[in-house]
């Protein structure tokens, strides 16, 4: 059923390309192919290929109010080990998006909404997501008090999904909105909210729970599992903001439906969901941040990851500094040091085309009584012609007064006037890689 969802929204879609062709068509992709060859230092080589290949449709008409996107790219278990994608089938294409958009109003004289039919992209908040999932959305009707949105997933392990989210619109202070996501097994129940009570201050908090229907509505409410969290942010004076929050977690809520995926950097609410400590689910974490004198200084602890950390950084006559502690903290009375990491770094004008970064960094691990130093340096070139934009880099590094002990890493990477990407770098450790590659945008 999902297939074929997917397979009519396609043919819908090019169907439109002919009459909306004067309206906008945009079509792209890239073609990407690498190569690594990595001589070990114990002479053995190893050569690794890559491609990559993806495609992408848009469409518009009737200003921009009618939409479409089809996304294709090759299935993840077909040719990984090949330079180019040769000698694949239209079986090996896979269709990875498809979609129609169109804004405008269910009635005359009605609030305008777009509406979506094909691959969903619900991000209710970070606790309500339902990402490539075929189905039918509406969002943005706007109701004056209340901005209402609204979704129908076809059936998948856990059954047609639904769901839609309501925004209060009462008070400008306030951002208030509810979301409920319901499939076969149980119904998610989320609520956000944030809001600036008084000046310098704000406050932000989300509740998640699902309600798994049991024998009696009493013992389904309480053996909901639930997970919650709160966040205050108060700027005592200019440039100096002090955090606190808490968060917790049901201790046997396994991997949660409907949460948005992790993010790569780490960076986003949901991601202290994917890498929780085992044995704990509730914790309180606090920090600081201020900048005074030039100076920028951090300091903050997560009771629920045991961590905390110290860090401050400057620049002083193009020099910049910085040192940082990350401690672990399992309890109050306990508190040691995981790694102490400083460095410095500054960019040398040498000549008129040619500038040196500079840069040492110092890293003392208490456990294993071994402190670091590592020196490094890279430039790119503009004094040659012929190899203008040639980026080198290397860097040294010591644990102690041994010459076995010492590592060193040079490498270059150059752009050819031919589009062709090439790389070397050579290790101590790990030998000498050197990388090819080109990329085809269109």
């Amino acid at each position: 059923m999902k297939k074929t969802f997917a397979a009519i929204t396609l043919i819908i879609a090019l169907v439109m390309a002919g009459p909306v062709a004067a309206a906008g068509i945009d079509f792209g992709g890239a073609i990407e192919t690498n190569i690594e060859v990595n001589r070990k230092t114990d002479g053995n080589i190893e050569v690794t290929p890559a491609s990559e290949l993806s495609l992408n449709l848009g469409l518009t008409a009737a200003e921009d109010k009618l939409r479409a996107g089809l996304e294709f790219g090759l299935a993840e278990t077909e040719h990984p080990d090949r330079l180019m994608p040769t000698g694949i089938s239209l079986g090996d294409i896979q269709l990875k998006q498809a979609f129609i958009e169109a804004d405008g109003a269910y009635w005359h004289g009605g609030p305008e909404v777009t509406t979506r039919f094909g691959t969903l992209d619900i991000n209710y908040s970070p606790y309500a997501s339902v990402k490539n999932h075929s189905g039918i959305s509406i969002s943005g009707m706007d109701l004056d008090v209340v901005e209402l949105n609204a979704f129908y997933g076809l059936p998948t392990t856990y059954g047609h999904v639904l769901g839609m989210r309501a925004d209060l619109n009462l008070v400008e202070e306030l951002d208030l909105g509810a979301s409920v996501i319901a499939d076969r097994d149980l119904v998610r129940m989320q609520i956000d909210a944030a809001g600036s009570p008084i000046e310098g201050l704000n406050v932000s908090g989300a509740l998640a729970a699902d309600y798994v229907e049991g024998d009696s509505i009493t013992e389904s409410i309480k053996g909901m599992n639930n997970l919650w969290t709160i966040q205050a942010d108060y700027e005592v004076i200019e440039d100096t903001t002090v955090t606190a929050g808490y968060k917790y977690i049901s201790s046997d809520w396994e991997a949660p439906r409907y949460v948005a995926p992790r993010s790569e950097k780490d960076n986003q609410p949901q991601d202290w969901l994917y890498q929780l400590p085992e044995g704990k689910n509730h914790g309180v974490f606090v920090g600081v941040r201020t900048a005074q004198q030039g100076v920028e200084i951090e300091a903050e602890y997560d009771q629920l990851f045991n961590h905390a950390a110290l860090a401050a950084g400057t620049e002083y006559e193009g020099f910049r500094f910085d040192v940082k502690t990350v401690l672990d903290v399992p309890s109050i009375g306990e508190m040691s040091t995981e790694k102490t990491t400083f460095g410095v770094s500054r960019d040398f004008d040498v000549m008129e085309g040619l500038a040196i970064a500079a840069s040492y960094e110092g890293e003392w691990v208490p456990a294993a009584k071994q402190l670091t130093h590592t020196i490094g340096a890279s430039t790119t070139l503009g004094l040659i012609p012929a190899i203008d934009g040639l980026k080198i880099s290397g860097e040294v590094s010591a644990s102690e007064l041994a010459l076995e002990s010492i590592g060193y890493k040079i490498g270059a990477e150059f752009e050819a006037p031919n589009g062709v990407n090439l790389g070397i770098e050579h290790d101590r450790f790990e030998g000498t890689t050197f990388a090819a590659g080109m990329k085809v945008e269109f």
